[in-house]
């Protein structure tokens, strides 16, 4: 199917303007490309899960950056932990799917490389020990340098130099 064929496809499954397969299938028809109203029925089903992971991901992705604000440490767990909850999902399935068990719906996965997978969550893992030693560093840095606010206070600095000296450590 040429692609801008596909895009017009996609958007009208997407907008729900025809409510039938055979309604899209006539319609690709007299677009110059004939096909089964089997075969979009498939391929609608197809399109539809993918686009309600999308929907999905991005309604996570909404909440974890409504919840987290402006504290990026904690966006970055959160991020990793949807993360590691997908692999461990498809990490499932793949089981599930060589145990012989398929799912409810029958859909299919890609071949798992396994040691692909190992990998990512080793560097999930690696960069989350990174993140949260980084986040230490930072904190103790901080509490360091109030320290020194403090003494530099206890030796004449005002009160409020000290406050504004301190408001912007804590926006670091």
């Amino acid at each position: 199917m040429p692609a801008d064929l596909k895009q017009k496809l996609d958007k009208l499954l997407t907008d729900g303007t025809f409510h039938s397969c055979r309604q899209l299938a006539k319609w690709l028809g007299d677009n110059g490309f004939e096909i089964s109203y089997v075969a979009i029925y498939k391929y609608g089903q197809k399109f539809e899960r993918k686009l309600e992971a999308v929907r999905m991901a991005t309604e996570q992705a909404r909440i974890v950056c409504e919840q987290s604000k402006d504290d990026d440490t904690q966006m970055q767990s959160a991020l990793m932990r949807l993360v590691q909850t997908r692999l461990f999902e498809v990490l499932t399935a793949a089981n599930e799917m060589g145990q012989g068990n398929a799912n409810e719906e029958g859909a299919t996965i890609a071949p798992v490389n396994i040691t692909a997978l190992a990998r990512s969550v080793s560097g999930l893992v690696r960069a989350e020990s990174e993140h949260r030693k980084w986040a230490e560093r930072a904190r103790a840095g901080v509490a360091e340098a109030e320290k020194k606010v403090d003494e530099a206070r206890s030796k004449g600095l005002s009160k409020d130099a000290a406050e504004q000296i301190k408001a912007v450590l804590l926006e670091i």
